[in-house]
């Protein structure tokens, strides 16, 4: 577990939010695992009870291939919680939000709050192609953007353009989250910026701002917020937090991702690191095997850049593939990157044994991207036809 509530706090909380939508708890419960895991239904109850009565921000996950999870966020996005441990931005400031502002996305919304709250100025941009970007970048220049936010596949495409025009805004902080850091994404932008400051956000719309990193941390190392707790489950880690000021106060929140402990060279407590998601895994061909496992192997490959797969699905199960194409960026041969996997994981050194025309690899100039986020994933699936998702 990381972090810590007074028991009784904790308990007192649970019952309170039972009455606006959350899970009831228990008769005789006296521990949190007592308490029953919520979901996003409860999510959605317990935000569109206190929007009726305060107003907020309607904003939603998922709803490309599913239902979407709805939140109501209230208008203050808990920044008083926030800022006094995490404030990249003041007075002067010039932020260009590089977020996606459509379909209800939430983040888009956090970067102009943020602004709003640090008396900073904001350009709501939005995504730009590089076409657009190399057309605006002297006006950026000249307006004095100092701060960027976005993704940190666009953070990388904006560094790209800056180094090819040598038209070089005075940026100084970067504020990143909805995806980790590559090693080639971050120097790219360090090449572009060699001082700029790093500021993440570990959060999702369901939960928003859960952990944060900023200057002096560990680069894949984050910390919770007060009054927060987190359980730690292969199942996907369990999300704690009491009090007031909270866009949603939520008990054993089931995240999506798996947590583990960690310490931070900053020196402060509550530290963690995400390990991936939950659900990562995919058979192929009788083998269960990790996506973050291979993408991660197969950065480590010499000459190679970055990487993610192409999975063609074997049957109308959502985790199984018939065959696996890893795509990378680099220079590294394509057989030299399939031997590379194949005798560096076991299972894949099976399947390889048996079926060794179900992975292959492919040199590409442009890893692909989610069309909506600009989140570059780690696996693109293909149904048999090669439509994909």
């Amino acid at each position: 577990m990381i972090g810590k509530i007074d028991r009784d706090i904790l308990l007192a909380h649970a019952r309170t939010i039972a009455s606006s939508g959350g899970k009831a708890v228990p008769e005789g419960a006296t521990e949190l695992s007592d308490l029953e895991v919520c979901g996003a239904a409860e999510i959605t109850a317990m935000t569109r009870a206190a929007a009726e009565r305060d107003g907020g921000v309607l904003v939603s996950s998922g709803g490309t291939t599913g239902t979407p999870k709805l939140t109501y966020l209230p208008h203050h996005m808990a920044f008083d919680r926030l800022l006094p441990v995490w404030r990249p931005l003041g007075v002067g400031d010039v932020v260009l939000n590089l977020y996606d502002a459509g379909r209800m996305w939430g983040t888009h919304y956090f970067v102009q709050k943020l602004a709003e709250r640090t008396e900073s100025t904001v350009i709501p941009s939005g995504p730009m192609t590089a076409e657009e970007l190399e057309l605006r970048l002297p006006m950026l220049r000249e307006v004095g953007v100092t701060a960027l936010a976005s993704v940190p596949s666009v953070l990388a495409d904006f560094a790209e353009m800056v180094l090819k025009t040598g038209v070089k805004p005075p940026v100084k902080t970067i504020i990143w989250m909805g995806e980790a850091w590559t090693e080639s994404k971050r120097e790219l932008v360090r090449q572009a910026f060699p001082d700029v400051q790093l500021w993440g956000i570990y959060g999702s719309v369901e939960t928003w701002a859960m952990g944060s990193n900023r200057p002096g941390c560990d680069e894949t190392t984050l910390h919770l917020l007060a009054d927060e707790i987190f359980e730690l489950e292969d199942a996907g880690a369990l999300l704690t937090r009491a009090g007031e000021g909270w866009t949603v106060p939520v008990v054993r929140y089931r995240l999506g991702d798996r947590i583990e402990a960690a310490r931070c060279r900053c020196g402060r407590g509550d530290a963690f690191r995400v390990l991936g998601r939950a659900d990562d895994g995919f058979g192929l061909l009788g083998n269960y095997v990790n996506i973050a496992d291979i993408v991660d192997s197969a950065r480590q490959c010499p000459d190679v850049v970055d990487a993610q797969l192409v999975l063609v699905r074997d049957t109308d199960l959502a985790d199984s593939a018939r065959s696996m194409t890893v795509e990378y960026t680099g220079t590294a041969a394509p057989e030299a990157v399939r031997t590379w996997l194949t005798g560096s994981n076991v299972r894949l050194g099976t399947v390889d044994s048996q079926h060794p025309e179900a992975i292959s690899a492919r040199r590409v100039d442009r890893l692909r991207r989610i069309a909506r986020t600009n989140k570059t994933p780690g696996a693109v699936w293909q149904d048999a036809l090669g439509s994909g998702s």
